[in-house]
């Protein structure tokens, strides 16, 4: 059985991201997960959370996550090259960070 959350069209500061992250690093059942955490107020403490997660989590297989017109940086950038570099059970993934200051 394959589980799915959506999470389009929210915005998640930071304190919110935080708690996302945490959840995703225990996660030990959803399957595919979409996020839109297009708050200009989340930054790379989240960013670099998310990415951590992303590493650790060992049963994600699809990923949508939409980081447009928020506050993460390079931090997160490299961050997020390392866990996906990590992570061995992700098939497919979607990763929008335009209108960031990653790379800039």
């Amino acid at each position: 059985q394959s589980l799915h959350l959506d999470l389009y069209g929210i915005g998640v500061c930071d304190q919110t991201g935080l708690v996302m992250a945490a959840a995703l690093k225990e996660n030990s059942t959803l399957q595919s997960l979409q996020l839109d955490l297009d708050d200009p107020s989340m930054g790379d403490q989240t960013g670099a959370a998310m990415a951590e997660a992303f590493k650790e989590n060992s049963t994600l297989r699809s990923l949508h996550l939409d980081l447009r017109s928020t506050g993460v940086g390079d931090q997160t950038g490299v961050a997020m090259a390392a866990a996906l570099k990590e992570n061995s059970t992700l098939q497919s993934l979607h990763l929008d960070l335009r209108w960031t200051g990653v790379g800039h």
